[in-house]
């Protein structure tokens, strides 16, 4: 019987919109109590379907219903593993503690304005990636797919989307902003997604962020998505392929380390970043060889995906 690994702790918050999706999809999944009853059932190991309709009483299609419901909420994690009749499906708790902030988010202040600084995702200062890989443009693709070579390319630079299966790539933003202010707060927005072949929406890779070598966050992205063309996806992009991503936003401040919006913990705050000792401020986006799931990454420019914006800087 397979260990369970639920250690992802999620907030969200109800003054965020982003997050009304995610509450919606999680508050109906747990609506039912014989989804419930499942959750409770693998907390501590994970199980088959065939396990859990003996276990609860429930025939395995009901069971089988239930399992989609709360794999598309995000709850539990289904792998495959080999049989003696095919293929048998495995459930495991995918979080360790989910909460919903019922609290109103407090405003800036607009005396307290934001200075911003963008790059293009070909703009990187250094690169460790592993095929599959690759790079294309606003109108072509760019030289040739699944060679990490290309990333060293000077045509890198026009790159509005890029994608490898795990590695890391930094990218060094100028640090006058805050050599001439002092600031309290510093976050970076991108979009972003999982990667595989075509695609796949429920995909999952955990995506680590890194800020002037301290390591700040470890989030996943729920798939690879595709199937209809991203809002600024140029035309010539097959439809087969990757199309868009989702817009993180990572914010370090003096209370600590939000992801969109949401608090996620304490254990790095602004003043551990040592912003002000150097001439840039480094950004990492990697995926680590021993992820749990890993599971790639896509990054869009801000002429490719649902967003128009590369990777942005923002201090206050």
């Amino acid at each position: 019987m397979e260990q369970t690994k639920a250690t992802k702790k999620i907030i969200l918050s109800l003054d965020n919109q982003e997050d009304h999706e995610s509450i919606s999809k999680v508050s109906h999944a747990l609506s039912a109590p014989e989804r419930v009853r499942i959750m409770q059932a693998i907390l501590s190991n994970s199980k088959s379907l065939s396990a859990l309709s003996m276990e609860l009483d429930l025939p395995i299609s009901s069971v089988s219903r239930h399992v989609d419901v709360l794999e598309q909420a995000g709850l539990i994690d289904v792998r495959y593993q080999p049989g003696l009749k095919g293929h048998t499906k495995f459930c495991s708790a995918a979080l360790l503690n989910y909460s919903v902030n019922f609290r109103k988010k407090k405003k800036d202040d607009p005396k307290d304005p934001a200075i911003s600084v963008e790059l293009p995702v070909g703009m990187f200062s250094h690169c460790h990636i592993n095929a599959p890989c690759g790079m294309t443009g606003i109108s072509q693709t760019i030289e040739t797919f699944d060679d990490p070579n290309v990333f060293f390319s000077p045509s890198r630079i026009e790159a509005e989307c890029l994608w490898f299966d795990w590695g890391s790539l930094t990218y060094n933003f100028p640090a006058k902003p805050l050599l001439h202010h002092r600031c309290r707060e510093i976050s970076f927005s991108f979009e972003i997604c999982s990667n595989t072949v075509y695609f796949n929406e429920h995909w999952p890779s955990d995506i680590t962020v890194t800020v002037n070598k301290t390591e700040v966050l470890t989030f996943t992205s729920p798939g690879d998505f595709g199937g209809k063309r991203g809002k600024y996806t140029p035309e010539y992009w097959p439809l087969t392929s990757s199309q868009f991503g989702l817009l993180k936003k990572i914010t370090i401040n003096g209370t600590g380390v939000y992801l969109d919006g949401s608090f996620v913990h304490n254990s790095v705050r602004f003043e551990d970043l040592d912003l002000y000792n150097g001439n840039a401020v480094s950004l990492k986006i990697e995926v680590k060889k021993n992820a749990e799931h890993r599971g790639g990454v896509n990054l869009f420019g801000k002429n490719f995906g649902d967003h128009p914006q590369a990777i942005v800087m923002t201090v206050k």
